[in-house]
């Protein structure tokens, strides 16, 4: 009986676990992401963006999907292995190699996908996993949304950009 009495307590646990360090990465995301959205934007707007944009476009479908899926191949690992090295110590090179990723996720991956959405729908099979990818995306952020460790990472974001902001209202030199 004890077994089992341990194997529900191991369970709960494990769960517990999972759920925060699922929780911290979309946290995590959410602090990010801001970070690098001007920076984006500014990517965006540039002219041999937008041409090389045109040129996926272009391209086959499959074609597309090969590119993406080579850009997710590198990238996702790479900042899992930058959140360990972090984790184990080695600050810097956990950091670089994380914020590297997040650079090449959020500015190669996107502008791609952008640029071929359209001939990566008229994959039948591939319509359907995305479709059904952002439904969960938008169910599982309801969820994080509704609970405590999510509530208090939002305090926590709001209390250091209140710190952030007292902190240039001191450091502005005043023109009189």
């Amino acid at each position: 009986m004890s077994s089992r009495g341990e194997t529900s307590v191991l369970r709960q646990i494990l769960l517990f676990v999972a759920e925060t360090l699922i929780i911290f990465y979309v946290a995590l995301d959410s602090f990010i992401i801001p970070i690098f959205r001007p920076l984006l934007s500014l990517l965006a707007r540039l002219r041999v963006v937008k041409r090389i944009e045109s040129l996926i476009g272009l391209l086959p479908a499959y074609v597309i999907l090969v590119i993406l899926g080579a850009l997710f191949f590198v990238a996702d690992p790479a900042k899992v292995y930058g959140l360990f090295l972090f984790g184990t110590g080695h600050f810097v090179s956990g950091f670089l190699i994380f914020i590297s990723a997040y650079l090449v996720s959020l500015a190669l991956v996107e502008r791609v996908f952008r640029a071929g959405e359209a001939k990566l729908r008229t994959i039948g099979w591939f319509a359907k996993l995305l479709d059904w990818l952002f439904l969960f995306r938008d169910k599982f952020l309801l969820w994080v949304k509704s609970t405590n460790i999510w509530k208090f990472s939002l305090e926590i974001k709001a209390k250091a950009s209140e710190l952030f902001y007292r902190f240039r209202l001191k450091t502005i030199k005043r023109v009189p």
